[in-house]
């Protein structure tokens, strides 16, 4: 009887089946609220290149913007759910940012911009 690869994973002991469950809610969880907050394709959501990241942050920085503005000014439309949705995915989106190293570039020219050798 022939077991598949991931089976044989588990038995070895390579993938710990919670970590690897833990990881496919965290990422459904994710796809489910951003979907639900922005106007975008899943393919959008999906891309966690550099390029996809810095799109979704953009639109995400873009909507809070708005909902903040309506906020302001007592507009009938401002959901304060909403808002608090959009800030919790923000800040979501801006840790896992700050967790992966982007290409390219080292941990410490992350953090300071002025030892990237990049003009402001």
């Amino acid at each position: 009887m022939r077991c598949s690869a991931r089976t044989q994973a588990k038995a070895l002991g390579m993938i710990p089946p919670t970590l690897r469950r833990t990881e496919t809610a965290q990422a459904d969880r994710r796809m489910r609220e951003l979907q639900r907050l922005l106007p975008l394709w899943p393919a959008e959501l999906a891309d966690r290149s550099a390029e996809g990241r810095r799109k979704l942050m953009a639109c995400l920085r873009r909507a809070l913007r708005e909902e903040r503005r309506r906020g302001l000014a007592g507009h009938w439309a401002y959901d304060l759910a909403r808002h608090a949705a959009l800030f919790r995915a923000y800040q979501d989106e801006l840790s896992t940012d700050r967790r992966q190293p982007q290409s390219g570039q080292s941990e410490a020219s992350r953090r300071d911009p002025a030892s990237s050798g990049v003009d402001p």
